[in-house]
């Protein structure tokens, strides 16, 4: 008699790990693909948006990269982009060592820690717009106390928001001021999960605090690390609501970072087209520095 051939749901074990693999792409499939719709669509007819450009009579013609060049041309606009290159590095030049600092502090277990982790988060839950007029008021040369500080350090009195210089730096220490709490709790989390035993082991073999920061703690948090660069980066850079409740990019055009010109000439000027294509050239460049960061945290892989 010759042998019945077994099916292959009577042998459960041939399939199961093929279709192990394959249900967590299809559970995800759906909010991924949403989420790319909702990602890619905005930016996709901006850049259809930008190749357009629409008369004042309301007709629209098709005019290729004429908006990009006539763009690029202007010094005002390549001011712009250096602005917002010198926005961001300024940003990120003082909030990623307050943050790590902060950050190696809450995650100590000492009594104040809890009482510290709701003071650093206050900047986080007040809205843009109304920090960025309470920083208005610490600047205002009659009872502002930067200004008063700013006066007894140099000796002359000083209109900060009227000085390219000091406004620009103005906006910086906003823009630290708010992406501080952020970065400070998502490296204390990165912080936080690293095993105590690697410290006690390094402790042992006479480690120092700053030999454990830096071939410990700043390793095993360079997920962390890479996630916070990016979205500070992209923050800021995108930044145009409280640069313009502040300084709406003056004095001239000192402060006028790319954001806050896409701004004016999409809903000052009207020229959409024109603010598309900025939006554009911001995307590229945030694009880039997400490529860097990758590049210098070694990307989004977990350390070994």
């Amino acid at each position: 008699m010759p042998d019945t051939p077994v099916s292959d749901k009577s042998r459960p074990g041939r399939r199961e790990p093929r279709r192990r693999e394959w249900l967590p792409y299809a559970l995800l499939a759906p909010s991924v693909l949403l989420l790319l719709f909702f990602m890619i669509s905005p930016v996709f007819s901006g850049a259809v948006l930008s190749l357009f450009k629409t008369a004042l009579n309301g007709t629209t013609s098709f005019v290729g990269g004429a908006n990009y060049r006539l763009l690029l041309s202007e010094t005002r606009c390549r001011t712009n982009l250096t602005l917002s290159l010198l926005y961001v590095l300024g940003n990120l030049s003082l909030s990623l060592p307050f943050s790590y600092a902060a950050a190696l502090l809450i995650t100590k277990p000492f009594r104040a820690a809890r009482a510290l982790r709701g003071i650093y988060l206050l900047p986080w839950i007040v809205a843009p717009v109304v920090s960025a007029l309470l920083f208005r008021s610490l600047v205002d040369p009659t009872f502002g106390p930067l200004s008063w500080v700013v006066e007894k350090v140099t000796g002359q009195q000083h209109v900060i928001l009227t000085e390219p210089t000091l406004a620009m730096g103005t906006i910086i220490l906003h823009s630290f001021w708010r992406s501080f709490p952020f970065m400070m709790l998502f490296l204390a989390a990165g912080i936080a999960s690293i095993p105590p035993e690697v410290y006690e082991a390094a402790r042992v073999d006479g480690g120092s605090r700053w030999t454990q920061f830096r071939y410990l703690t700043l390793p095993l948090t360079k997920v962390h690390l890479g996630v916070v660069l990016v979205v500070i980066t992209m923050w800021t850079l995108q930044d145009a609501e409280t640069v313009y409740a502040m300084t709406e990019g003056g004095p001239g055009y000192s402060t006028e970072v790319a954001a806050v010109r896409l701004f004016k000439m999409s809903f000052i000027n009207f020229d959409l087209n024109g603010g598309a294509t900025i939006g554009i050239v911001l995307v590229i460049v945030g694009v880039l520095f997400m490529l860097a960061y990758l590049r210098l945290t070694g990307g989004l892989r977990e350390p070994q």
